[in-house]
């Protein structure tokens, strides 16, 4: 977990302890050694605090109760508290003083190391302790002014949970006189939290320009089926919402008479009613085993082939015309003819899109070509200055180029996950983090 070290000034930790005074003489004087310990159980944070366990000394311990995940003191009123010293226990109940704040006072009995088990909210932490025999811990601390000089300010002794972030086990770790001096309650007061660190590679960013396009399954180009002059059906303009199935394009071969949409459809035709007829004759004539079956089974594919290409272009073909027409709903984002245009069959005509996943196609330099096995993530900014982390979206690598263009990039494909294509996203510059 963070190692987050809580000092409460000393004015405040003599301040929460009931029933205990000390004069402005002793706390001038006195050199303080505050231990701070804390445990994770699944719902409370348990903070706890004092001032040294020692035998036939009453010893006051504050614990600082904090309900996870809102990191805000707990609402439960009691709390118990056990100290367990080889076969000696003892154990005491206490109502707070102040929300989330309890103070126990125990007098141990006998020396050695020992349990102090805390339960509040129903959730229980266990904290290792040391009691000493009357004197050595001032004996100690004697020691220690001696070794560092006599520094009159509070030490803190701080603690995390100990390799395990919900076991409920506390651990002590020595902090530095500079340390800053933050305490629960007032951490409880502000916007919060403490979260467990996590070790991972560090990586080194590199910032480019990328373009985005809708992925392949989102959008579908029109082409002519055949040749002919491109006639635009009526509203049709970029930016348009269009239907699967909707009418778009005509293809008008009046005025050219080579290749055109009508002579390719007569010749559809013919070629249909010509392979019919022969398959026809010819099933007639293996019936009667006048044909061979080779023979009978050429006439039936070529019937077959015939057949599905007239029906193909009688579906897209009246009054002298072929009619283009969107396979998906979608927008209508780019057209790439003019009206009035002639084009042969295979020709691009528009580009329809559905708004749903793009990819994102970003060119770093050929320097960085021993780095994009190892990509750590991708950070994308829209236009608007949203930034997206990618994995987080359900986003990935899909292809890394091996070689370079003629610019000296090598490009690198990225699925976008959640993030729409919509014209905004197409049109804009997007940052990509490695």
């Amino acid at each position: 977990m963070i190692r987050l070290f809580f000092a409460a000034v000393v004015a405040v930790v003599l301040c929460g302890c009931g029933g205990h005074s000390h004069s402005h003489e002793e706390v001038a004087h006195e050199h303080l050694h505050i231990h701070s310990f804390v445990a994770y159980t699944h719902s409370v944070e348990m903070f706890m605090q004092h001032e040294g366990l020692e035998t036939g000394k009453k010893s006051c311990i504050t614990l600082y109760a904090t309900e996870l995940p809102s990191f805000k003191p707990v609402g439960s009123e009691e709390a118990e508290a056990i100290l367990k010293v080889g076969e000696k226990s003892v154990s005491m109940k206490v109502v707070h003083g102040k929300k989330g704040v309890f103070h126990f006072d125990f007098v141990p009995e006998v020396s050695g190391e020992g349990v102090l088990v805390f339960n509040v909210a129903g959730e229980k932490a266990h904290f290792h302790v040391d009691v000493h025999e009357a004197g050595e811990e001032h004996a100690h601390h004697h020691e220690e002014e001696e070794h560092h000089g006599h520094d009159h300010s509070a030490h803190v002794h701080s603690g995390h949970a100990h390799g395990h972030a919900h076991a409920g086990h506390g651990t002590a770790v020595e902090g530095k006189p500079g340390d800053i001096q933050f305490t629960k309650e007032q951490s409880w007061k502000i916007d919060f939290a403490t979260e467990e660190a996590v070790a991972s590679d560090f990586c080194g960013t590199v910032k480019v320009a990328a373009r985005v396009e809708a992925a392949p399954e989102n959008f579908t180009t029109i082409v002519a089926t055949a040749s002919g002059k491109v006639q635009f059906a009526r509203g049709v303009v970029a930016g348009k919402q269009v239907s699967a199935g909707e009418s778009l394009f005509y293809l008008e071969g009046s005025d050219v008479t080579d290749n055109d949409a009508a002579v390719k459809f007569a010749e559809a035709e013919s070629n249909y009613e010509l392979a019919k007829s022969e398959y026809e004759r010819k099933k007639l004539l293996f019936i009667d085993k006048i044909v061979s079956e080779r023979e009978y089974l050429e006439a039936e594919a070529a019937f077959k082939q015939a057949e599905a290409r007239y029906a193909s272009m009688k579906r897209s073909y009246g009054e002298g015309k072929m009619v283009l027409k969107s396979s998906m709903s979608g927008c209508l984002s780019a057209l790439l003819v003019e009206n009035g245009d002639y084009v042969q069959a295979g020709t691009p005509v528009a580009r329809v899109e559905r708004k749903g996943a793009v990819n994102i196609i970003a060119e770093l330099p050929v320097r960085y070509a021993s780095q994009l096995q190892n990509i750590g993530y991708v950070n994308v900014e829209t236009p608007q200055g949203r930034v997206y982390r990618l994995d987080s979206l359900g986003g990935s690598v899909i292809a890394v180029g091996t070689t370079a263009n003629s610019c000296s990039m090598l490009p690198v494909t990225l699925s976008s996950g959640a993030i729409e294509a919509s014209r905004q996203h197409r049109n804009g510059i997007h940052n990509l983090y490695e």
